[in-house]
């Protein structure tokens, strides 16, 4: 297959790309989404924020971006995908050999995660994700991501009120997007 029909046919296959990261996400062995994904999971709609990569909690993290790379070069039928590391030590990157985007970071969490189960996957809490996003607030080494972050928190804080205020109203029962 020549360069142009091999970027011809990523082109034509990429929307399948979250689909199949997400399969390969296996909470049985520990996998824990977190990050936007988690969020877009618990979040009403105007509250969400698009995200085109998943960032995953992982016991091994290497061995799960190997399987998820191996997945997707399956599906894709050739050499597309690869892993690296990235930029934090113990991360892993899963990318496209064609555009160099980024699909899926791996990461072995360096505390205890609370999770929620939701369908047959595990995702970090809401709680947990805002205590993550104000730690990152106070670290100046991460003075790029604090806009983020401050967005991140307000979101966070507006759907707590929501989900509160929806209780009160309705009682106990699970609202669909809470």
């Amino acid at each position: 297959m020549t360069p142009a029909e091999k970027r011809k046919r990523y082109i034509l296959l990429k929307y399948k790309i979250a689909a199949i990261v997400r399969r390969t996400i296996k909470s049985k062995d520990g996998e824990i989404i977190q990050g936007e994904r988690s969020l877009e999971m618990q979040l009403p709609p105007k509250y969400k924020k698009p995200t085109q990569d998943y960032d995953i909690y992982s016991p091994k993290p290497k061995q799960s971006a190997e399987e998820t790379e191996k997945e997707l070069d399956k599906e894709f039928g050739g050499d597309y995908f690869k892993t690296i590391p990235a930029k934090h030590k113990g991360t892993y990157k899963v990318v496209s050999n064609i555009d160099k985007d980024g699909w899926a970071d791996y990461t072995k969490p360096g505390e205890p995660v609370p999770k929620i189960k939701i369908g047959q996957t595990n995702y970090t809490t809401l709680q947990f994700e805002l205590k993550k996003a104000v730690r990152t607030l106070k670290q100046k080494k991460y003075a790029y991501r604090h806009e983020k972050e401050k967005n991140k928190i307000e979101r966070i804080k507006k759907a707590l009120v929501v989900k509160e205020n929806a209780s009160k109203l309705f009682g106990k029962r699970k609202q669909k997007w809470l």
